[in-house]
């Protein structure tokens, strides 16, 4: 781990305060220069347009990086003072450029903050030796639906993936979630998703939150996950659950087959149950609720096809004006790009619209 690492860690870049402070831009990087001890050092702090830092210190008289700063066995009282007085600087630009977060990576940084707006949960620390895994509860039973750790790359079980040793020993956070049994084979063939890490290989896998499995997949495993571990075979306690799949009508003529069957069969999605209801959300440029369904079967496994199937009724045609992304937006439900589950207050608002069907 670099210096600069140690001292960004956690942390997001707040570009506004970046020129203000003393930074320059330089095509698409921010660069910032200060001379220390005397003038006989530079500091080159550059930031990139992903918030990546990194740097260096050149020695004056040479022109030339001093190379002894990051040699771990250089440890006299000289390279010392350089290294303090660096550090320093980089102290400095982090409490001024930067703001704290929670997880290192951006994606488990979004997913708390999905998790708080959707749920209201937050993260607690299971263990006292490993202060900074973090874990998720269900609030009812308090069972864990998801563990996040910061671990080496080299402790998953990478299968036949080649990685060299500098990438083995890279610390990569991590989110262990619960899954069926049934659908683990599958599961573990998406890549960066691997057989759970120091849990129940069985029932739990563990997925790298490098983005590599988008943001709209790793909400709807971690979604099951805390359904999962409720207690109930649903994720909603009281009944079937209420899920939104969004359906884009450049790409396929939802409107048509609805008019022509009331019965239609589909493409298996998440978690979705037998008795749950499926709301159908069309995509930009209407960005409303328009289909009210019932799944009558799922799990369909048709010969020769790739994937389940689940066969749905329709019970309801709402006008756009009825649940726009507006009124989803007020109950928590934005940016509908996969299957989801309802949240409990939008549950309660689009119910009475199913009394007559």
């Amino acid at each position: 781990m670099s210096l600069e690492s140690d001292f960004f860690k956690k942390k997001r870049v707040k570009f506004e305060t970046l020129l203000p402070y003393g930074f320059s831009k330089e095509g698409e990087e921010y660069v910032y220069k200060e001379s220390f001890m005397n003038g006989d050092f530079e500091a080159l702090i550059s930031i990139s347009a992903a918030g990546t830092v990194s740097g260096r210190v050149l020695d004056t008289d040479m022109g030339d990086d001093y190379l002894a700063l990051r040699a771990e066995h250089q440890t006299g009282s000289f390279v010392g003072q350089v290294r303090e007085a660096y550090a320093e600087i980089l102290g400095k630009i982090a409490h001024a450029c930067f703001e704290a977060q929670p997880f290192i990576e951006e994606q488990t940084n979004r997913l708390a903050q999905k998790l708080e707006q959707v749920y209201g949960d937050k993260y607690d620390h299971p263990f006292k030796k490993y202060p900074a895994f973090s874990s998720y509860r269900y609030p009812l039973n308090r069972k864990w639906y998801g563990l996040i750790m910061a671990i080496e790359r080299g402790k998953l079980d990478l299968g036949e993936e080649k990685w060299d040793q500098e990438e083995l020993r890279q610390q990569v956070e991590v989110i262990n979630l619960k899954v069926k049994p049934d659908d683990l084979a599958e599961l573990l063939t998406v890549p960066g998703i691997y057989p759970s890490y120091h849990m129940n290989k069985k029932s739990w896998i563990s997925v790298v939150l490098d983005g590599t499995v988008t943001d709209e997949q790793l909400f709807s495993l971690v979604d099951n996950s805390r359904a999962l571990v409720s207690g109930k075979s649903l994720g909603n306690p009281a009944g079937p659950d209420f899920w939104i799949i969004p359906a884009n009508l450049k790409y396929y003529d939802i409107d048509a087959e609805f008019a022509t069957h009331k019965i239609n069969i589909w493409p298996q999605k998440a978690s979705i149950q037998t008795g749950d209801y499926l709301f159908v959300y069309i995509t930009a440029p209407t960005r409303a609720l328009r289909y009210a369904c019932r799944v009558l079967e799922s799990g369909i496994q048709q010969p020769h096809a790739k994937r389940k199937q689940m066969k749905l009724e329709l019970l309801k045609k709402y006008d756009d004006s009825d649940f726009p992304i507006e009124r989803l937006k007020a109950h928590g439900v934005t940016n509908i790009r996969g299957p989801r589950r309802m949240t409990a207050s939008l549950i309660d608002d689009i119910k009475p619209s199913l009394k007559d069907s």
